[in-house]
């Protein structure tokens, strides 16, 4: 009755009470041998169980008892001598119970498939070829999960894809092997695979078993990788500080080529690696890594906003703004950060006058601002397209007018001011240097920049509303080539 109702400590002292009065009965060993089982006490269970078929092998129950406590043990080929033993005997003693046979011979082919995924399984570890090792053990682990030698093996296996659930599922194991060096093993290896963060835990007890077992070779080959890596880190972010950036590059490199498995670690690792390539404007590069970092579980606001750099050194700005604005959603520091990338943004949806007259905005000065002026408007100057193609000349006119639009704004300290501060528009009322962009205006523009010497410039060919042909044109012997 206890048994039944669940109570499985007092199923089992009662049935040791009966065995005090009667020590032949088979049934008794093999029933305290199931409470056991109930129990987790599998070395008593298998020690009951084994005493109940030397009592009456003829008694089938006892059988499987058997088996399971010393599978459970990880004593699979003494499990399969066991039921070999129970198949010899109905055998010989009873021949019709065919039935029977067949169910101990599948028990035996269970212990038998498991030594087998085991061998498999620990080959393929030491191939590192973990996926393929959980394949080889997943059927044996699903008939015996407390087995520690099939569950200590079937978590090494998966621990670099699955740290947090494989570490969860060892708590069971704590009480009763926290001195195993396979299980302390297993536990530094979810915890190493639990990226940068997890380090310094995993080296404290892959310590810990080295000093009670100093020929461990999986531990001390972990502690070594680790070592390794956090050497290559650290040598990283020195000469990331230091500026040293290709320095930092080549270290940041080495250490996520230790181990390709270490995803989490892998990911801040390729996040300090994206700031460096950014730094060296490999801006693909970077943001690859990035991607990897942020896909990984690297996603802290940093990234986003490390990310959203990157976009918009590549010209990316809705990308790099969706960026920065999770960032700043998250945290508050990137606010300001956002509201100047607004304002970039804006500014990336006008013409870039800077870039029309081929300058740079830090270093444009009145005078480089002039030169660039002349040398593009001489090359766009529709005279010199007067001969080629509807569309060409189309292209050269607009390109006419947007250097005189550059100019304008750009020579007008006003209006540069405005425009550098994203304070002036394409569509904003004078931005075009106040005129139209009609053929005259822009005549009078070039002229002035060329001190006037220039005629009426000819024709104008292709300049919007079949304009009157002015006289004089391009001065005898000038040339739009350019040294």
């Amino acid at each position: 009755a206890a048994f039944k109702s669940g109570r499985f400590e007092d199923a089992a002292g009662l049935y040791s009470e009966a065995i005090d009065e009667n020590d032949k009965e088979a049934t008794l060993f093999s029933n305290r041998s199931a409470a056991y089982l109930k129990l987790g006490r599998h070395q008593e269970a298998a020690r009951d169980a084994e005493k109940a078929t030397e009592l009456d092998p003829s008694f089938l129950k006892a059988y499987p008892r058997l088996h399971v406590a010393l599978c459970t043990l990880g004593k699979f080929s003494d499990a399969y001598r066991a039921v070999g033993r129970g198949i010899e005997y109905i055998r010989a003693n009873s021949p019709n119970l065919t039935e029977d046979v067949k169910n101990l011979s599948d028990l035996q082919r269970q212990s038998d498939d498991a030594m087998k995924a085991l061998d498999t399984a620990r080959r393929f570890l030491n191939e590192n070829c973990p996926q393929q090792a959980e394949s080889a053990l997943i059927n044996t682990y699903r008939q015996f999960p407390d087995c520690a030698q099939i569950a200590f093996l079937f978590a090494e296996a998966r621990a670099s894809r699955e740290p947090d659930e494989v570490s969860n599922s060892m708590q069971s194991f704590s009480r009763t092997h926290d001195t195993d060096p396979h299980y302390l093993y297993v536990r530094a290896l979810c915890t190493y695979y639990r990226g940068l963060d997890g380090f310094p835990q995993a080296q404290k007890i892959l310590r810990h078993v080295l000093e009670h077992d100093p020929d461990n070779s999986a531990s001390r080959i972990l502690l070594k990788k680790i070592r390794a890596v956090e050497q290559s880190k650290d040598n990283g972010n020195t000469a990331f500080r230091e500026k040293r950036f290709s320095d930092a590059l080549k270290h940041y490199s080495d250490a996520i080529d230790i181990d390709g498995t270490n995803k989490r670690m892998n990911a801040t690792l390729r996040g300090n690696r994206a700031a460096t390539k950014l730094e060296l404007r490999d801006f693909s590069g970077a943001l690859l890594d990035c991607e990897f970092a942020i896909n990984h579980g690297n996603d802290a606001p940093k990234m986003y906003a490390r990310r959203s750099r990157i976009y918009e050194a590549m010209e990316k700005m809705d990308d790099a703004l969706r960026d920065l604005q999770q960032a700043a959603e998250r945290d508050d520091a990137y606010a300001q950060e956002l509201h100047q990338l607004k304002v970039r943004v804006k500014r990336s949806k006008r013409k870039d006058y800077y870039k029309i007259l081929g300058v740079e905005q830090h270093s444009a000065t009145e005078d480089s601002i002039k030169r660039a002026y002349k040398k593009a408007a001489l090359q766009w100057h529709p005279d010199k397209w007067a001969h080629s193609s509807d569309e060409e000349k189309r292209i050269a006119e607009d390109k006419f007018k947007e250097v005189g639009e550059a100019l304008a704004v750009l020579s007008d300290p006003k209006k540069k001011r405005m425009y550098d501060n994203g304070q002036l528009d394409d569509n904003v009322e004078g931005s075009g240097g106040g005129f139209g962009g009609g053929q005259e205006d822009m005549m009078n523009m070039f002229n002035m920049m060329f001190g006037g010497g220039m005629g009426g410039m000819g024709g104008m060919h292709g300049m919007g509303g079949g304009g009157r042909r002015q006289q004089g044109g391009f001065p005898p012997g000038f040339s739009f080539s350019f040294q």
